[in-house]
């Protein structure tokens, strides 16, 4: 066992540092969560840091709950930097964002175009910073889901890592979106792009649902359902459990196939946006007596009840963005263009213009694949 514990320490020490340099390590304040919000009381960011506990992993020791620090580290500054070398002052160690895996921008922050893109700006110009970064957005305060981070994970703050290395395709209600990507976004469609949404609860850390964000700014929240269709929308909702009620019986279908076309027309000098869905999953009975629901003669039935209910929530997706957040959240303008610059030049060369507009038709193929009974 002390023999695992020694190996498990060097591994984490290679992890943290990329060398074998013990005094480089002791001497730094690793950083791998760090919650940026705006100050209340002027023109300044408040940080909330979380490093790596690393004294208990070189102990052989392990990290109890009543030992783990209840909060982060708290600063304030006009700067990403000018925030660290406050830190500073108040530590032995020097704080070290090179190690850095989670950012979490809170609600004030993210409504203020500037703000957000200073901190964005300082982000990547960071050459410490790696551009594989996790970024969320939340509703509330980053620096009440960097405390909550810390209650779930002390030692290594590599909760969320972890949530999207080993959870989030099984629930496909959010998905990974680091640095580079979501500045990519950004810059691809003059501001708009969905953070993943982080929520510090009572039970814990929620991570499902998003943040929608037009122009650079905050304009509203997705629920984990809107979320969904948004990954449906882009291939990516493997992993989606979608329910539906047949013969008094609740299907679970789980989605392990997710194909998604996107492609425009006109017609009556109107514009108008095919989707097409193409779903493969796996659906399970809700007893035994549901057995018999699985027979050949009523799987056509099931799958089409799947197919109504899906292009349900896809239609209720867009709709939030066409009638209550009026903004092309999806970058679907994006696709007009590079499919047809004639149309995209006909209607407007607005994005938001041309997404209240255009009209969706929305189609869902569901084949189930494989059918199972949970007993």
């Amino acid at each position: 066992m002390k023999y695992i514990k020694k190996v498990f320490v060097i591994l984490v020490v290679c992890f943290l540092t990329g060398c074998w340099d013990n005094k480089e390590m002791e001497d730094r304040s690793y950083i791998i969560t760090m919650g940026i919000d705006k100050s209340d009381d002027d023109n300044k960011y408040l940080l909330t840091l979380a490093p790596a506990q690393l004294s208990a992993m070189n102990s052989g020791e392990e990290s109890s709950n009543s030992e783990a620090p209840e909060k982060g580290i708290t600063v304030k500054g006009d700067s990403i930097a000018a925030a660290i070398r406050q830190a500073d002052t108040y530590s032995s160690r020097q704080v070290y964002l090179g190690q850095l895996k989670t950012v979490v921008l809170g609600k004030e922050l993210l409504q203020q175009k500037q703000y957000l893109q200073s901190i964005l700006d300082e982000l990547e110009r960071n050459q410490d910073i790696s551009g594989k970064i996790i970024l969320l957005g939340t509703e509330g305060s980053a620096g009440e889901c960097v405390n909550a981070i810390l209650k779930e994970d002390a030692s290594t703050g590599l909760f969320i890592w972890d949530f999207y290395k080993n959870t989030a395709q099984d629930v496909a209600v959010t998905k990974k979106l680091d640095l580079e990507t979501f500045l990519r976004e950004l810059r691809q469609s003059q501001g708009s792009s969905i953070l993943p949404k982080i929520t510090a609860t009572e039970q814990g850390i929620k991570i499902g649902g998003g943040i929608a964000l037009s122009d650079y700014a905050f304009i509203g929240d997705l629920t984990d359902k809107q979320e969904q269709g948004v990954l449906l929308l882009q291939e990516e909702g493997k992993g989606a459990v979608i329910e539906g009620i047949w013969q008094n019986n609740t299907i679970p279908m789980w989605v392990y196939k997710n194909k998604s076309k996107l492609y425009f027309t006109e017609e009556n000098n109107q514009l108008i946006c095919h989707v097409k869905l193409f779903i493969e999953g796996s659906a399970e009975g809700s007893s035994l007596e549901s057995r018999n629901i699985f027979q050949s003669s009523s799987l056509n039935e099931i799958e089409n009840m799947f197919e109504i209910i899906i292009k349900s929530e896809i239609e209720n997706t867009i709709a939030l963005a066409q009638k209550k957040y009026k903004k092309d959240i999806f970058d679907i303008v994006s696709e007009l263009k590079k499919q047809s610059i004639q149309l995209y030049q006909k209607y407007g060369n607005d994005a938001d213009e041309i997404i209240q507009n255009v009209v969706f038709d929305v189609n869902v193929s569901v084949k189930i694949r494989t059918i199972g009974v949970v007993d």
